[in-house]
């Protein structure tokens, strides 16, 4: 009887542990972010925290593992809806905006892949790279039915990477300016303007949905 509350308690502090890590490593980095200040923080003994994850390592692992598996059953479809381009364009431009405001400790963390201290393993790398691999499958796949570059995968690798390198940027900027949002209408301009040169796709005036 005392088996499933006392596994009940390991779960809620291991989640605990989970939620002040990644709060605590978005905001101050990896290599900024101690085993004292997460247990300062969730009000658990560093104790604890080895027992769960073993290490700092371990609970950068499991961080982002936690972040990549949220991301993915919460990436909306890459069938993006829309009668033309501009439309088309419109409602991935929205779908991603709802992605970087309900996972901004993501796309904090995934700056990491760039700022990574040596002294983490390989294993919190790779899994580093997982996630930004899930954004970036994701980012291609919807920006090929916007463009309808089916037969151009080069020019939907090129225009997904430019999308997350903007949105990387807006996170830095967050660590300065915690109200700085995701800037809509330049990246409409670049995206139609880099599609155009790189696949033929007229560039034009982008009409916002709902306005003449």
């Amino acid at each position: 009887m005392t088996e499933a509350p006392a596994h009940d308690r390991g779960t809620r502090s291991r989640e605990a542990i989970l939620d002040t890590a990644t709060d605590l490593m978005s905001r101050h980095g990896y290599a900024a972010t101690s085993i004292s200040m997460i247990s300062a923080a969730c009000g658990l003994p560093a104790s604890s925290i080895y027992w769960h994850f073993g290490s700092k390592d371990g609970i950068y692992v499991a961080v982002l593992q936690r972040a990549r598996i949220t991301l993915e059953t919460a990436l909306p479809s890459i069938d993006v809806p829309g009668a033309d381009v501009a439309q088309r364009l419109d409602s991935f431009l929205e779908a991603l905006t709802v992605v970087f405001q309900r996972h901004p400790h993501g796309t904090k963390l995934l700056l990491g892949l760039s700022m990574l201290q040596q002294s983490a393993s390989a294993e919190a790398v790779a899994e580093l790279h997982r996630y930004r691999d899930t954004l970036m499958a994701w980012a291609r796949g919807a920006l090929s039915r916007v463009f309808d570059l089916g037969d151009r995968p080069e020019v939907s690798e090129e225009l997904a990477r430019f999308t997350l390198r903007t949105a990387s940027g807006t996170a830095v900027a967050r660590w300065f300016e915690p109200a700085a949002s995701l800037d809509i209408e330049p990246l409409r301009v670049a995206l139609r303007a880099l599609a155009a040169h790189r696949s033929g796709v007229p560039a034009g005036k982008t009409p916002r949905v709902g306005h003449p």
